[in-house]
């Protein structure tokens, strides 16, 4: 079974104040985090899509492949993305602004993706259901037909999908990081429970 990988790495940072995914955490640029956990043996194909020349430097230091444009709506993120993983059985959207989220768990949602490849997985934590989200390739048309500032699981509107959760962790793992508030909340959780 191929499974492909798509970061999600193009935000503005507009809430944030800037671009938050080069933002130090760590030690370290904030997106290097979600970079480095990235499971990349398992996926077939992995790609960032980014819009900033600085996150494209750095994906290139981690040796990422990445797909680099002007920027827009989330939608055109997806859009991009989403056709270079043709021939696929399923694409992992993993939100590059989600540094806590571990290894583990990613590799955890493609294990039941290969128990049951029809379904959609989802992280989560207690029943709250999170990126990343892993979707079967029959509903790729409908993420390459998706306009505005529609996320991925406005793909499944009209629908009736098999959703399987895998559980986090921690709910730390679901953490984004629009906020500088938010940025010192998972920097905080980074030093006490040093997620793998």
């Amino acid at each position: 079974m191929k499974i492909g990988c798509i970061i999600m790495a193009a935000g503005q940072g507009v809430r944030f104040g800037g671009n938050k995914l080069l933002h130090p955490l760590g030690g370290a640029p904030l997106l290097s985090h979600v970079l480095y956990r990235l499971p990349r043996e398992r996926f077939a194909r992995f790609l960032a899509v980014v819009s900033c020349q600085a996150v494209a430097d750095l994906c290139r230091e981690a040796e990422v492949p990445f797909l680099l444009y002007g920027g827009g709506a989330q939608s055109h993120t997806i859009r991009l993305g989403i056709r270079e993983m043709e021939g696929l059985d399923g694409c992992m959207f993993l939100m590059g602004d989600q540094p806590l989220c571990s290894r583990r768990s990613m590799e955890g949602m493609l294990d039941a993706f290969q128990r049951e490849p029809g379904c959609v997985v989802r992280l989560s934590f207690q029943g709250q259901a999170c990126s990343p989200v892993l979707f079967p390739s029959r509903y790729f048309p409908a993420l390459a037909a998706l306009t505005g500032e529609q996320g991925g699981m406005a793909a499944l509107q009209g629908q009736v999908p098999e959703i399987r959760l895998v559980e986090a962790a921690g709910e730390y793992e679901l953490w984004d990081s629009d906020t500088i508030q938010d940025l010192h909340r998972i920097e905080d959780c980074l030093t006490r429970e040093k997620p793998e």
